[in-house]
């Protein structure tokens, strides 16, 4: 019986340093940390760097001063062995990448004419599309009630701060508000909204059914964006940024980027932003690399009721 029980405890034991084997086999990604994170002439690029996520062709850190991203080629060869990433794996995402690049391209090429429309602004003035002919506008999807996106977008300052650099530049930002009478939105609380968010924008519209706006572009979540180029075509639609989350605060937010979920500094909110993308682009005379993305934030299902 002795030894039945200590061959049981043997088996026991190899089956947990089998299952040691194996985890260390595995990349442990979330635990890989650099005391110096180098290029590959050696130059520093961040101390004490934890390894957070591979994204894209980009690779995601996290220091003591906050979360930075590389290109894979722009690291030294040892960290990218360190990490488990090899020659194979980057080859196959460049593919992709180029091949996603070559589509967005071919897409830009035969951008669709911005639908034209006029609507009444808050202040009662008719606002038409046609009037902002050679100038980028932006069309921002928003509710100013009950939508924690939004909410969150706005109590850090981030969607001012892209509101601000765009407008800045000469670009017309229309707010869209797409929340109906029956929630008690009104044009006397768009104006205390607009002042009290301390808004950089060029207009505010509400479109509560989307028969001016809202269906013509086919807006489904709130916030997202339509980016027109100079030309009167769709340059971009889709989300704002690739920061899909309801939890922003002025210190730091939990944001997903790929498949990892990890805290990301307010300042860091600014970076990965498809709107600002899209008007650097047009703004130097380009069409964006990246014309479509898939929205995110609350649905807009009163649209299309």
């Amino acid at each position: 019986m002795q030894k039945h029980n200590l061959m049981k405890r043997a088996i026991t034991l190899f089956s947990i340093l089998g299952l040691a084997v194996a985890a260390l086999a595995e990349p442990q990604t979330n635990d890989v940390m650099f005391a110096q994170l180098l290029s590959p002439t050696d130059s520093v690029l961040m101390t004490n760097a934890e390894f957070r996520c591979f994204s894209g062709d980009k690779i995601f850190f996290r220091s003591d001063n906050g979360y930075q991203s590389f290109h894979a080629a722009d690291l030294n060869p040892n960290v990218l062995a360190a990490l488990h990433i090899t020659a194979e794996q980057l080859e196959a995402r460049q593919k992709n990448l180029d091949a996603s690049n070559q589509r967005y391209k071919e897409e830009s090429s035969a951008a669709l004419a911005a639908p034209n429309f006029t609507v009444t602004d808050i202040f009662g003035k008719i606002i038409k599309l046609s009037d902002y002919k050679g100038k980028i506008v932006v069309l921002e999807a928003y509710r100013s009630i009950g939508c924690p996106y939004c909410e969150a977008h706005y109590r850090t300052g981030a969607m001012q701060e892209l509101q601000r650099e765009a407008t800045s530049n000469g670009v017309v930002w229309l707010l869209i508000n797409f929340d109906s009478p029956h929630v008690g939105e009104t044009t006397e609380k768009a104006k205390q909204d607009w002042a009290a968010r301390k808004m950089a924008i060029t207009d505010y519209i509400i479109d509560p059914k989307g028969s001016q706006i809202g269906r013509r572009y086919a807006f489904k979540t709130a916030p997202s964006a339509v980016v027109i180029a100079q030309d009167g075509t769709v340059a971009y639609q889709g989300a704002v940024d690739e920061i899909a989350t309801t939890t922003l605060n002025e210190e730091q937010d939990r944001a997903t980027v790929g498949t990892k979920t990890f805290h990301v500094p307010f300042a860091e909110l600014l970076t990965g932003n498809y709107v600002r993308a899209a008007v650097q682009a047009l703004l130097a005379g380009k069409r964006p690399l990246v014309t479509h993305t898939r929205s995110y934030g609350c649905p807009l299902a009163n649209l299309y009721q």
